[in-house]
């Protein structure tokens, strides 16, 4: 259980399984664990962890080395904790089992403490966590800085609670322990500062004098530098002797911030956090219209009150007001100098003047200036204050790139638990209903706070509604932008400012990326949409995501908030942009299928009307089709006026999401394909051999045969020979499948003949895999050998795995283990490079055998579990039976009884609904033997 395993990374690496303290083994295996510690709950690749823990000595097998590290950490780990995913491993650690998680709680939990003595306690407490330099005696790069970063933590929050001991008074307490910091580091000058207040406040001026000289001395012997601004003011103030007088009247010009204020602790964390910082603070907060930006500014400048004690100035410049003009910097700086109480004499009309004035009267006060609603950096960088004890908190529904920011955040929109309580606070915990209907309703509103405000608002002003009509109002997706907006605002109305403020050319593709029906768009298809230059729809895109119109979750992937798809699709169309998507969709999906199978059994009409991405390897196909699968599919599935692109282009992503064992997704390509494919007989036809073939292996030969029959009775008479030869082909196989006889010998021999006819070699190599498959379900192992020998001879890239995996069974029972070996080595490596995970789950479940028969028990076990995973992902009975089947004639051969029984029974349940009778014996004879009475 993962709720079992602790593990302490400030300090020595140790671990705890209960109250068992674990041997995490030698000084490599703790790297890798510390490393899969850092970054617990996420999945990291093989070559990333060779990067992380290796690169110190770069091992020469690469990759390789990682799983039987993998294996040591698994025996000695609680079950469950380190798993293995399709792009790499996975440390599942449960909340607070790590010393620098429940370190970092009890920092939060300092910073929400009201009284002083509390919030050091817990800092005091968190501390106490380091019992040593964290990860100490742990080598390689990675954990270098990661080491280097926890020091820092460390010595800043240990900063922070001497700050709050010398608030209380603690000075005569704390002038030990600085003195060994100072010591320590004679160059950080913040203990410095802290010990020369501690001296001076305990009546000891000399030593705080000596302490300012001594570190002087340090920083220009060592760093040719003064000492900093902030320790050079309380150099000086020791010298006038001059604590602080009483303080001036604060002048607070914050708004109210309403009462509905909730979620963001995280966020408003950082903010606060970020403007709590010594020397002048630029935080800056950017986010779509109706995220919240103002709430959260004007909340988090509430918090820092004793931080500013001089004031908290507000000013909305009126970026995106409607019928207001942006206030200029001119006229900003005039309102913050008069709000200063400069007299209007004395404001120059200047504005490089005025700026320096605003500066000038800034100069040692410690102000917090909200600058809201910016349009960009332009009218930002001349009210910045450069005070060591100011700062500046601005918002903005751009990205102000151009502003030197000291902490930038982009503000999304609610969790959903937290829009559910927003719902609440606005309507009552009495008219916010089920749990179920408040989440249908912040859904609809996709977590935007503006338009949970407005939506709220309509249900409280209504007491004949309930939660329940308001939640049905929403659903119409064409009526929804109406429903979140006023006759003084609302949604569609501040997403109108937004998009008046683009100029023309980002108005446009705005416009035309509401047709897209997919979840996100990459900057091809953002060209064909627009009919655009890729570099120039990418620079569009990225602007688009600069003014908040467009989010970028990954680099070269943009997606639409859904409301802001929904105003786009207000907006006027194109006619040919669909058509131009469509086309992409089609010839892409086209040129990655060819990459990966290095085969295009359908041509397109040349030339290629739009602009593709350069497919120079299988590994470019798959990583399109991950990409961008979903994307076709949708895409698919609303292009009902153009029935050839569906079926063409959902025949090509069939084939592909087969490849990666996404087969849900390629039965509703397929069907799509077969809906758009009526009233063109060969296109009928093509569908059907495709549905039979891809799906003969989840569904069974007997439908697989069915479905082929169609297809062959659909097939016009002048069809061409290729098609005519992979029909002939895949119904012999699926005969074969049901009984490996005579007949389905012939239609094999005959779709061989047809292929060798119609000249295609890709043809004639898969009839031979067929033919050496259909040898071995005969127990002809030699023959099976000898035609799966010559499909591989034939050199087609798109079957090769499977054929090596083929060669590598009959190497197997014809007791060739190291050849076979050698065979599906081949094989699995082939299957990783071309993503090929259903091939993939053969190549494992015969590795298993094999190194079972060598002894390699942990190896066998280790690959016949990963052919496992992969089966039960493929939702393939066929390849399920046998993952099942021969990881449990591993665990039996291993003398492991009790782990081999549940896989036999699983194995004939599977067998006996499939009627494989060659299955059923084995599977049947291995429950036998591993029964408690054997």
């Amino acid at each position: 259980m993962t709720d079992n395993l602790r593990l302490d990374l400030l300090g020595p690496l140790r671990g705890w399984s209960g109250d068992r303290r674990l041997d995490l083994g030698p000084a490599r295996q703790q790297t890798l664990l510390a490393v899969l510690a850092l970054r617990s709950n996420q999945v990291i690749s093989a070559d990333e962890l060779v990067e992380l823990v290796w690169s110190d000595a770069p091992p020469s097998t690469g990759a390789k080395i990682v799983p039987p590290y993998i294996y040591r950490l698994r025996k000695l780990l609680p079950q469950g904790v380190l798993v293995h995913r399709r792009d790499g491993y996975s440390l599942r650690l449960a909340p607070g089992a790590l010393d620098l998680d429940r370190f970092e709680g009890l920092i939060s939990a300092a910073h929400a403490c009201r009284n002083k003595d509390d919030a050091a306690a817990k800092l005091s407490e968190a501390l106490e966590l380091f019992t040593g330099e964290a990860l100490s005696g742990l080598a390689g790069h990675y954990l270098s800085v990661q080491r280097h970063r926890l020091t820092e933590r460390r010595l800043k929050v240990l900063a922070e609670r001497i700050e709050l001991d010398l608030e209380r008074g603690r000075y005569g307490d704390l002038v030990p322990e600085l003195v060994a910091l100072v010591e320590e580091d004679r160059l950080r000058e913040q203990f410095a500062g802290q010990l020369m207040l501690a001296y001076w406040r305990s009546g000891r001026i000399s030593e705080a004098l000596e302490t300012y000289t001594r570190t002087r001395h340090e920083l220009i012997e060592q760093l040719g530098v003064e000492p900093g601004p902030e320790l050079r003011a309380i150099h000086e103030r020791i010298l006038r002797n001059d604590e602080p007088l009483a303080r001036p009247t604060v002048r607070d010009e914050l708004p109210y911030d309403g009462a509905a204020f909730v979620g963001r602790d995280d966020v408003l964390k950082r903010v606060v956090d970020a403007l709590r910082t010594a020397g002048p603070a630029v935080v800056a907060i950017d986010g779509m219209a109706g995220v919240g930006k103002t709430a959260l500014a004007v909340r988090a400048a509430r918090q820092l009150a004793d931080v500013y004690p001089d004031g908290r100035l507000f000013i909305d410049l009126h970026g995106y007001t409607p019928g207001h003009e942006p206030v200029s910097a001119l006229q900003a700086l005039d309102r913050l100098l008069r709000t200063l109480s400069v007299p209007a004499d004395r404001i120059p009309a200047d504005l490089e003047e005025r700026a320096a004035l605003w500066r000038s009267e800034l100069a040692g006060r410690r102000i917090l200036v909200v600058l809201d609603n910016a349009p960009d950096s332009a009218a930002v960088r001349p009210l910045l204050a450069s005070g060591p004890r100011c700062g500046v908190l601005v918002t903005s529904r751009r990205q102000l790139t151009g502003l030197d920011a000291t902490a930038r955040l982009a503000l999304d929109v609610l969790r959903p638990e937290d829009a559910r309580e927003l719902l609440a606070e606005i309507v009552g915990a009495d008219r916010a209903g089920s749990a179920d209907a408040a989440a249908d309703v912040v859904d609809r509103c996709g977590y935007l706070p503006l338009a949970i405000r407005v939506a709220g608002a309509r249900l409280r002003h209504r007491p004949s509604w309930t939660i329940e009509h308001l939640s049905k109002r929403l659903d119409a997706e064409d009526r929804r932008l109406a429903e979140l907006s006023t006759d003084s605002g609302g949604v569609s109305p501040a997403f109108a400012l937004s998009y008046e403020h683009l100029p023309p050319d980002q108005q446009r593709l705005f416009r035309l990326l509401g047709a897209m029906t997919g979840q996100d768009i990459e900057m091809y298809a953002a060209a064909a949409l627009a009919d655009l230059d890729v570099v120039e729809a990418e620079d569009l895109l990225e602007q688009l995501v600069d003014a908040n119109l467009l989010l970028q979750l990954r680099p070269g992937r943009f997606q639409f908030h859904d409301l802001l798809r929904q105003y786009a699709r207000t907006l006027a169309p194109e006619p040919d942009a669909v058509r131009r998507l469509l086309d992409y969709y089609l010839y892409a999906t086209a040129e990655a299928s060819a990459a990966i199978f290095s085969s295009r059994p359908q041509p397109l009409p040349e030339p290629t009307p739009v602009r593709l991405p350069q497919f120079d390897s299988a590994a470019d196909g798959l990583e399109w089709i991950d990409a961008e699968g979903a994307n076709v599919l949708a895409t698919l599935m609303s292009a009902e006026s153009s029935p050839e692109h569906v079926w063409r282009t959902g025949l090509a992503v069939a084939s592909c999401f087969f490849q990666r064992g996404r087969v849900y997704e390629m039965d509703e390509a397929l069907q799509l394909a077969l809906r758009a494919a009526v009233g063109d007989a060969e296109a009928e036809s093509r569908v059907l051999l495709s549905i039979g073939s891809l799906g003969r292996y989840r569904l069974g030969a007997e439908a697989s045969l069915r479905t082929l029959q169609e297809a062959r009775d659909k097939l016009p008479a002048d069809a061409d020979l290729a098609l005519r030869a992979r029909l002939l082909a895949s119904i012999g196989y699926s005969l074969a499948k049901l009984s490996p006889d005579d007949e389905a010998l012939a239609v094999l021999r005959e779709a061989l003949e047809v292929g060798r006819r119609a000249g295609d070699q890709s043809i004639a190599s898969r009839v031979l895999a067929y033919l050496g498959a259909t040898y071995g379900d005969r127990r002809e192992f030699t023959q099976a050998l000898v035609a799966y020998q010559d499909s591989l001879e034939l050199g087609d890239p798109a079957v090769q795995a499977e054929v090596l995996n083929g060669i590598g069974e009959c190497l197997l029972e014809l007791d060739r283990v190291d050849e076979a070996v050698a065979a599906l080595t081949t094989a699995r490596d082939l299957g990783v490079e071309r993503g090929a995970d259903y091939s993939l789950i053969y190549t494992y479940a015969f590795l298993g055998t094999a190194y079972a028969r060598q002894r390699l028990w942990s190896e066998a076990v280790d690959v016949g579990r990963s052919s496992l995973e992969l089966a039960l992902e493929s939702d393939s009975k066929q390849s399920q039976q046998n993952a099942y089947l021969r990881l449990a004639e591993t665990l039996l051969a291993k003398g492991d009884l009790a782990q081999a029984r549940p896989h036999f029974a699983r194995a004939l349940e599977l067998a006996l609904e499939e009627g494989l009778e060659a299955t059923v014996e084995r599977a049947a004879d291995g429950l036998d033997r591993t029964s408690p009475a054997a």
